[in-house]
């Protein structure tokens, strides 16, 4: 992977590119979620966000261990845990306000109801205190929770791995077992029921985003041909299945999910493997590498450089989105789903410029301080050097 500064250029495409992905699919009913991989493929947006979160922080705190940075990687990983705790509950509320704001324009009571909101506007005291417990979260609001809970778990998966990658193997495998089988999971509340994605399962591929970062990272994954055949046959198959065999089975989606372990709440094994798979086959068609040389690729890895306040911004731009939608529906003869087409596309475009401003911003506080530091001689960048 190509670095710039120690900082992987080709995983802050990815990471952008993601974040992306899971703005369009964010807003419901909107034309270009048609076109994103959830459609053609097992795995979506979400097994990249947590393989890439995982490999992220491999990358940043694991070099740290071997010199005895113990305590220190603990404490950074619990530091990022609130901040994500912090960033949850500021966009959560917007998104509450949001909603309030789009029932009384639109009198429609699905801004009130559906996707966890009646928790709190039925019983606010109760709905908020679940929010603040993390025990109840919004529909397309919970990813950021399981991200928490994953990095309570970075530091452990690190340990264990410096003991030995055998153990934090087994130690993942069987945890990730447990929840399978319904034995390990965190309770909702004050609704009953469980948090939508499982940490006790999706610690799985965060560990192995672990494991990539810090042992597969700097080296060529072997290119096996075999291997990378079946990959792009399980890949064509999952295709196959998504798309009804491009509509010429109605039900062969439908059977698929049926007898096959797609569940997403609890990282059903078809669904890790959609995503390994194809993460092999882009890796040995360096498609990163070919991408993030292009107009596009800089910008998605600009965005991926700011990955918290944009997927923060996203996340409450979606909700803006889902509403003026609804306003569509019910207050105009406008068509719902172009609406939120256009609006999904000027959203994407505030979104890069978000990513534009923050860089300027960065360029404008840092440049001093680092002229200052190198006049002293307290800045030595490496080629080899990876940021905190």
């Amino acid at each position: 992977m190509h670095a710039k500064g120690g900082r992987s250029t080709v995983i802050d495409f990815w990471r952008g590119l993601v974040l992306v992905i899971i703005f369009v699919n964010h807003i419901p009913g909107n034309i270009l979620e048609h076109l994103t991989p959830r459609n053609y493929g097992f795995s979506d947006a979400a097994e990249a966000f947590v393989f890439i979160s995982g490999l992220s922080v491999a990358l940043v705190y694991y070099p740290r261990l071997p010199k005895g940075d113990v305590l220190g990687v603990i404490r950074r990983c619990f530091r990022r845990s609130f901040e994500l705790y912090r960033m949850h509950l500021i966009m959560t509320g917007a998104a509450v306000a949001l909603f309030s704001v789009g029932y009384v324009a639109s009198n429609d009571v699905g801004m009130l109801e559906v996707h966890g909101r009646g928790a709190v506007f039925d019983d606010t005291a109760r709905g908020i205190t679940g929010i603040l417990l993390l025990g109840h979260q919004l529909g397309y609001f919970n990813i950021l929770p399981l991200y928490i809970a994953l990095m309570l778990w970075a530091p452990v998966a690190m340990i264990l791995m410096r003991i030995h990658v055998a153990l934090a193997a087994a130690v993942s495998i069987g945890i990730y077992a447990l929840a399978r089988a319904d034995v390990l999971a965190i309770p909702s509340w004050p609704e009953p029921g469980r948090w939508f994605f499982n940490p006790f399962a999706w610690q799985l591929l965060f560990t192995l985003g672990i494991f990539t970062g810090a042992f597969l990272v700097r080296r060529e994954v072997a290119y096996q041909r075999y291997a990378f055949a079946g990959a792009v046959a399980f890949l064509a198959v999952s295709t196959v299945a998504m798309t009804d065999a491009f509509g010429l089975y109605p039900n062969l989606l439908w059977s698929t999910f049926v007898n096959f372990d797609l569940v997403k709440s609890d990282l059903g094994l078809g669904r890790l493997l959609h995503f390994l798979a194809l993460a092999y086959v882009v890796t040995q068609l360096r498609m990163g590498q070919v991408l993030e040389k292009t107009t596009f690729g800089a910008e998605m890895a600009r965005l991926g450089r700011n990955a918290l306040p944009v997927f923060a911004v996203g996340s409450v731009l979606s909700a803006a989105g889902e509403v003026m939608m609804t306003l569509a529906a019910v207050k105009s003869s406008a068509s719902p789903h172009v609406v939120g087409m256009v609006f999904t596309l000027f959203g994407i475009l505030a979104l890069l410029g978000l990513a534009r401003y923050l860089e300027w911003k960065k360029k404008g506080s840092t440049a001093p301080k680092l002229e200052r530091a190198g006049q002293s001689g307290l800045v030595s960048v490496s080629p080899g050097q990876l940021p905190r």
